[in-house]
């Protein structure tokens, strides 16, 4: 249990540390400032939450194999219900949300998904 928690965790530090490193830096050569649009609560939470999403989904799938694809879905919509009480408000700040908000969150989110998804399909074909 502790190996593939840690090999995943490190995989997802490495992979959403060297997202935000070149997101900066593509701010950076655009000439914009770093830091604006909550870029690092964007990224923080979407690495945490993942984080203790896929431990769960690691602890349940010696055990509960069957269930998996729906413990899945719950903790997807928990991730969103999470979101819209934790991130949303800081975006809606001004009143309306920009692109470039979206666009600094959903990057993240949809590493973290896709990895996470990743985990997922070794862990079913492991159990198979």
């Amino acid at each position: 249990m502790i190996g593939p928690l840690l090999n995943f965790t490190l995989r997802l530090t490495f992979f959403v540390s060297g997202l935000l490193l070149v997101h900066l830096l593509i701010l950076w050569l655009l000439g914009k400032h770093l830091f604006d649009h909550f870029i690092l609560p964007s990224y923080l939470f979407n690495y945490f939450i993942t984080l203790i999403f896929s431990a769960v989904l690691l602890m349940n799938s010696k055990t509960k194999d069957a269930f998996l694809g729906w413990l899945f879905f719950i903790t997807s919509g928990l991730k969103f219900l999470a979101f819209f009480i934790m991130i949303y408000p800081l975006y809606n700040l001004d009143g309306a949300i920009q692109k470039a908000e979206l666009f600094t969150f959903f990057l993240p989110y949809s590493l973290c998904l896709t990895i996470e998804i990743h985990q997922i399909i070794k862990i079913l074909n492991t159990n198979s």
